[in-house]
């Protein structure tokens, strides 16, 4: 009856399935739980590379989880004898109640079985998600989109490496989960994957290797022979050859080894201005891509605007979706938004074509009025006139036309415009934060001087920036380390005065509101250069149509401003780079100024795309030997399947306990005595635990007011939150150790709260607090 199918005293081949009637042997099962443990410590080790593609540490227990606990599953159902295609069923049940768990416990049974909101959480979660990989680039913060989504991958793949590494016993071909998950950071990550997250996948591979070879060992009782050695050094040395040779073929890979090197463009067919795709590293490829072709009526070759930024908070940038506020249809728009140029404008088509450029934003000439031919669901933004596809990537094949309106402004007349009105304009586009950077408003205020009217203090920022003291350098910011955005970047732009056309409209942007001058910095590509094509058409009177084209190299940024009557103004402070309108052109310029290429799409974070190769296994598959004969004990068996799944259960306990532990520690040992924050940090995730989450938007105020109303807190309990609430604020906003504060609440106040939190939450509510608290994987304040 045997299934197997070899001549004796041959090796089985990798894959092939044992006797399903005969016995277990002796040792089988415990080293069949070693390459179970083995596939989960590779995936782990594998997904320590995810760090820098999501900022901070904070996703590493949510996706310990989400690994850990499905691969319990699968070792105890193989243990039982579960047959082997409902094995991975286990896992993947038990994944999704992991998810449901850490993700969507407010919308399932018992806190953590799927429900009917389950499935609409996740896809609020994925749209989440999705909203961030278009806005966003790497770091991305932590959200709970961006998390479910990683956990929910990883997790997939640590089922499917468990799969075949232990249920099918093919542990060398395991190695295509673990390569899928260093993608993700070898083409996402600046410096792709890195040489110690390379080493440590590797021995996590080796490791399964190891384990799925000791298996085969305890299967057949002898010892695996030295061809095992022999063939795994052979694919070693070849794969480290293959890491030495591929660079010096590859085109416009610079340094480092396969897949080490940072200067490889994965996306150079098709180039957008996906915040997401890359930024700094396409500015530094040698060849460029994406050609787009646009006709135009203009008299002047037109800038093909994408997207803005205009909210200038936080450690990075990004445009803002604004989903909310868009208005859907854009073959007619801009009626009724009140920022349509406020002098006399000249009506301008411009056809626009591209078979390589994949964008979920429509490039268009500003001031739009409307589009035609462009396939998609387009929606625009009243607040920033752009027009955005959020349901697609973009469709890379574009052929569409778009009306627009281009303001003839003079000098005279921008100079004689007042202050914008301070309900002009949203104050999204005049805020700054509360900590910029001192040598931003001093750069502001000695570029400014003694100008007195927006557009004189406009000009001086402009010339400033384009004065002798400031160069064009793509490589400048990379060696001294300011490659990106946020105002810690523009902050060291302006110490060292050399960058791209990022840092220069950033900074005329950010100078500009610090000079109350409303402003905003746009996204897209210079004029290009003209293609001495005289296509079909004409335009609004009649006009012949002359086309130009862009690419990759023409990509740029530059800042808009607001002023009262005329609506934004296009500025150029990049020196060397596009071209300065007639109205904003200085009365003298530098005439020593090196003429430099600037391909520069978005204004975010450099996303280099160093692609990985596919990973050679450091060892051949392993040779095994005929099984033999042995026992079991199913009792054993059994044994183990409770204890894990006790463990499953009292895991998240201990870790919730430890964590108060350490928290109760921390208040208690200030170097100026007792501290408030590790107190409000552990009220947050009770309030949590017990089903009232804080917000986003939560200050410490509005979520204890919440707290205590929606948790009905007696008089008692409420007068110790607001104990610990007003300790904390003044712990945090007045800072720690200053005189007159008020004495640091008292453990005891917290565990007054805890008590009325447990006493009016019924059975199941305090059972998934203490057991399944979601604290653990969503937080209201991180520490």
């Amino acid at each position: 009856m045997s299934a197997v199918l070899t001549r004796p005293g041959a090796a089985p081949q990798e894959g092939r399935l044992p006797d399903q009637a005969s016995p277990p042997q002796d040792g089988r099962g415990a080293a069949n739980l070693g390459v179970g443990a083995a596939a989960a410590a590779a995936v782990m080790l594998c997904s320590l590379s995810v760090h820098g593609v999501i900022a901070g540490w904070s996703w590493l227990v949510p996706l310990l989880l989400t690994v850990l606990l499905p691969l319990a599953a699968t070792a105890g159902a193989r243990r039982l004898r579960v047959p082997q295609p409902f094995v991975p069923v286990a896992g993947m049940a038990v994944l999704a109640c992991t998810l449901t768990w850490l993700f969507a416990a407010q919308e399932s049974f018992l806190g953590f079985l799927p429900g009917p909101g389950t499935l609409a959480r996740a896809d609020a979660l994925l749209a989440e998600a999705r909203t961030v990989v278009i806005t966003e680039v790497t770091p991305v913060q932590p959200l709970p989109g961006i998390l479910f989504l990683c956990c929910a991958g990883i997790g997939l793949v640590a089922v499917l490496t468990d799969t075949l590494a232990a249920t099918l016993r093919m542990p060398a071909t395991a190695g295509l989960g673990l390569f899928a998950v260093l993608m993700i950071p070898a083409v996402l990550k600046p410096e792709s994957l890195g040489t110690w997250y390379f080493l440590l996948a590797a021995a996590g591979y080796l490791l399964l290797l190891a384990a799925g070879a000791r298996r085969e060992q305890h299967r057949a009782g002898t010892r695996v022979p030295r061809t095992w050695l022999a063939r795994g050094t052979a694919v070693s040395a070849s794969a480290l050859a293959l890491a030495l040779v591929l660079p010096a073929v590859l085109p416009g890979f610079t340094g480092g080894a396969f897949p080490e090197g940072t200067r490889f463009n994965f996306w150079s067919g098709s180039t957008g201005l996906n915040p997401v795709v890359t930024l700094g590293n396409d500015l530094r490829q040698p060849q460029s891509a994406g050609r787009i072709t646009y006709a135009t009526s203009s008299d002047e070759p037109v800038y093909l605007r994408s997207t803005t930024l205009e909210d200038f908070s936080g450690d990075r940038w990004a445009p803002d979706v604004r989903a909310d506020e868009r208005r859907e249809g854009v073959p007619q728009i801009a009626q009724g938004t009140g920022q349509a140029p406020g002098s006399r404008g000249a009506p301008v088509v411009t056809r626009i074509s591209s078979e390589t450029y994949s964008s979920p934003w429509l490039l268009a000439p500003y001031f739009p009025l409307g589009f035609t031919g462009a396939e998609g669901n387009w929606s625009w933004d009243p607040k920033t006139m752009t027009v955005l596809d959020d349901e697609s990537d973009g469709a890379a094949m574009q052929d569409y036309q778009v009306l627009s309106v281009s303001a003839e402004l003079t000098p005279e007349q921008l100079a004689a415009l007042p202050e914008a009105d301070r309900g002009s304009v949203d104050s999204v586009f005049t805020d700054l934060p509360e900590d910029l950077p001192a040598n931003i408003r001093e750069a502001s205020d000695d570029a400014v001087g003694d100008a007195s009217t927006p557009y004189a203090k406009a000009m001086a920022i402009q010339g400033y920036l384009r004065g002798p003291e400031f160069s064009y350098s793509l490589e400048a910011p990379v060696d001294g380390g300011y490659d990106g955005n946020g105002m810690g970047v523009l902050s060291e732009f302006l110490e060292h005065k050399a960058g791209y056309c990022i840092h220069f409209a950033a900074a005329m942007t950010v100078m500009a509101r610090n000079e109350g001058i409303p402003s905003r910095m746009a996204l897209g590509y210079a004029p290009g250069r003209s293609t001495g094509q005289t296509p079909v058409g004409t335009g609004p009177n009649g006009e012949a149509l002359r086309e130009f084209e862009v690419d990759s190299t023409d990509a740029h940024a530059w800042p808009e401003l607001y002023f009262e009557g005329a609506g934004w103004v296009r500025f150029e402070p990049t020196p060397s780079r596009g071209s300065v309108p007639a109205y904003a052109l200085q009365q003298r310029t530098p005439s020593d100024a090196t003429i430099h290429d600037d391909d520069d799409p978005r204004a975010l974070d450099a996303l280099p795309t160093a692609p990985a190769a596919p990973q050679e296994g450091p060892l051949a598959p392993e040779t095994v030997l005929e099984p033999g004969t042995a026992g079991g004990t199913a009792w054993l068996g059994a044994l183990l399947g409770v204890l894990a799944a006790a463990g499953a259960v009292l895991t998240p306990w201990a870790m919730r306990r430890r964590r108060r532990t350490v928290r109760q520690r921390h208040a208690a040992a200030g170097p100026d005595g007792p501290r408030t924050g590790p107190v409000w940090d552990e009220l947050a995730d009770l309030g949590t635990d017990y089903g009232y989450p804080g917000r986003r938007s939560d200050t410490p105020r509005t979520y204890a007011l919440r707290l205590a109303g929606e948790a009905g807190l007696s008089p008692r309990a409420e007068e110790a939150l607001t104990r610990i609430r007003r300790s904390f604020e003044e712990e945090a906003y007045a800072g720690a150790g200053r005189g007159g504060r008020a004495p640091a609440p008292t453990w005891a106040d917290l565990q007054t709260v805890r008590e009325e939190l447990d006493r009016g939450a019924g059975l199941p509510a305090r059972l998934h607090a203490r057991f399944l608290p979601p604290s653990l994987a969503l937080r209201f304040r991180r520490e």
